[in-house]
């Protein structure tokens, strides 16, 4: 559904959201694969306007204007970010959530 480059600015995205330390962040925790899964069911009245949101981070090298971070769109990509961290092995680990 995206291409490589919508791809690789979610992933960079992702780690801003959520930035690697002694944890992995965002991209690595498979931020990418859930955004798409969502586009292609739950989100997919938004998906042309999400790519259009990854197209313009990537054009403007990730610059964040505070007009930007205000849009419904820039708010609904940290949301997917987080449920995708906090869903993840990793995020459930860092709150403590061990699964049988």
């Amino acid at each position: 559904m995206l291409t490589d480059t919508q791809r690789a600015t979610l992933a960079a995205f992702a780690d801003i959201v959520i930035p690697p330390d002694d944890a992995p962040g965002g991209a690595d925790t498979g931020a990418v694969a859930f955004v798409e899964n969502l586009l292609a069911r739950e989100l997919a009245p938004r998906a042309a306007d999400y790519a259009a949101f990854l197209d313009s981070l990537a054009e403007t090298g990730m610059d964040f204007s505070p007009e930007l971070e205000a849009t419904p769109i820039f708010r609904l990509a940290a949301e997917t970010i987080h449920e995708a961290y906090w869903t993840s092995a990793a995020g459930k680990r860092a709150v403590g959530f061990v699964e049988n």
